[in-house]
């Protein structure tokens, strides 16, 4: 019997309270590993609340790996929650050398495309979600009030006011204290990677995620860095793969991993930090796609409860717009003296009177005003989509993966079919899509064959020609096959 006592739950919603209070007794140990919980109408009566309270924990458990359901068994506590301790560090964990890594989004090289293709991999966003009218109305109040601060060299970090408005912005909406002084703004994810190569030093090896982002190996590589590429399941990132290795730095995206949509785990995650603190090796925790998390509340970065060796990163690309290139890292206590010393010298990269729009965009509440319309926008364009997968019998050839967050989903082939056939079937019919296959540094082939779909940039008509499109080509294909 789990009883907690709901009035100390303060502002927050109860669901909320509950998951933190279940979430608390399996660091402690209070819950152990592969205990039953109580079912949802048993729970929900023992603590005289709503089942439906208790499902959105539960849910939210699930979700970041603390808990698992079991068909028609119900809820038990994960069954690696042993290495979690009341510390949030692990035990038993391989003591050799790590690293740390980022990400930003980018698209295999699938050769030139005609600007008729409906491209279901395209990351950029749509035209209607870009705030126009408020940003022109702050651009021309910055240009009128700070002319003389617009034309000056910008500051190496990024301007203060940027870093002050991020780190409140951090604080609301991640849960996470940041201090300004140790916030760097950069002109993309990509640039503020070779950044920490430099602080890091020498060829060290860093690893990379696999299937993951490929656009960050090729920066790390082309720095002359190798890079060791760390397999991922559906609880993210595989950390025995580290053990034995010389990584100095890993780049990771445990909130909402590119391209799968899986969460890494608590127990994977507090065996990354273990390993991490073990090693002395560094964590580039790239925040992607976390603020459109559309079911449940968000899964907490590991900086906000392990920063000593975790460096966060995000960026307003995914939020705003693809041109504007602002990024921005949190760097930790050890990693910011060295930046002191070697970096502070460098002019900034971004432009100033783009960072003092962005500034007062976010400090005046635009920016979260504007995220809650996105995650709407969005939450309403993937239902639309999902429904039209239904409507048009494209969910009789697949299946939908993904956490239910992000802008990303995998569709899973429910038959066998040739994906070859398949793929060339599409692109002459004007469609373009990537297997998840072409996300994959090593040789390994995914079966069934998932494909990647980026909604962000799809109009409902897109998809409904595009899905009326993939019926027509697989019928062909399983006739042929």
């Amino acid at each position: 019997m789990l009883i907690y006592d709901t009035e100390k739950k303060g502002d927050k919603p109860i669901y909320e309270y509950i998951y933190e209070c279940i979430k608390r007794d399996i660091h402690s140990g209070s819950l152990k590993s592969g205990q039953k919980l109580p079912s949802r109408r048993q729970m929900a009566l023992d603590n005289g609340i709503a089942e439906i309270t208790v499902a959105n924990a539960y849910s939210q458990l699930v979700t970041e790996g603390y808990i698992e359901s079991r068909e028609k068994r119900g809820y038990f506590v994960s069954s690696d929650m042993d290495v979690i301790c009341s510390g949030g560090i692990c035990e038993n964990v391989p003591k050799k050398k790590i690293c740390n890594l980022d990400s930003d989004l980018c698209e295999p090289d699938t050769g030139s495309k005609e600007h008729s293709v409906i491209k279901l991999t395209d990351a950029s966003l749509p035209e209607e979600t870009f705030p126009f009218d408020t940003w022109s109305k702050i651009a021309r109040k910055v240009f009128t009030d700070d002319r003389s601060a617009c034309i000056r060299t910008p500051e190496a970090r990024g301007l203060l006011s940027l870093r002050q408005a991020i780190a409140g912005y951090l604080e609301r909406a991640r849960g996470f204290s940041a201090d300004p002084d140790h916030i760097v703004v950069g002109p993309g994810c990509e640039y503020l990677s070779n950044t920490l190569l430099q602080l890091i030093g020498g060829s060290a090896m860093v690893a990379v995620e696999d299937p993951g982002y490929m656009c960050i190996c090729k920066v790390y590589e082309f720095s002359g860095h190798k890079c060791l590429h760390i397999p991922i399941d559906e609880n993210g990132l595989i950390t025995e793969g580290l053990s034995g290795s010389n990584v100095r730095m890993i780049h990771v995206s445990p909130s909402h991993h590119f391209p799968t949509g899986c969460v890494m785990s608590a127990a994977r995650r507090a065996s990354l930090v273990s390993w991490a603190n073990e090693t002395g090796a560094w964590i580039v925790e790239d925040d992607y796609d976390s603020e459109f998390r559309f079911e449940g509340k968000p899964v907490p970065p590991i900086a906000a409860s392990d920063p000593e060796r975790v460096i966060y990163m995000n960026t307003f690309t995914r939020t705003l717009s693809p041109s504007l290139r602002v990024a921005y890292m949190v760097l930790p206590d050890e990693l910011f003296d060295v930046y002191s010393k070697r970096m502070d010298f460098v002019s900034g990269t971004v432009s100033t009177s783009e960072q003092l729009t962005l500034a007062s965009f976010i400090s005046d509440g635009y920016y979260e005003r504007h995220l809650n319309r996105m995650r709407n926008f969005y939450r309403k364009r993937k239902k639309a989509i999902f429904e039209e997968m239904e409507r048009s019998g494209l969910s009789g050839y697949f299946d939908v993966e993904g956490d239910g967050s992000g802008m990303t989903f995998m569709l899973r082939g429910k038959l066998p079919f040739d994906d070859r056939r398949f793929i060339n079937g599409i692109r002459e019919r004007g469609l373009s899509m990537n297997s998840l296959d072409e996300y994959c540094y090593n040789t390994q082939k995914y079966s069934p064959v998932r494909y990647v779909v980026n909604f962000g940039s799809l109009s409902e008509e897109q998809f409904a020609h595009a899905a009326e499109v993939m019926c027509d080509v697989m019928r062909n294909c399983l006739c042929l096959s």
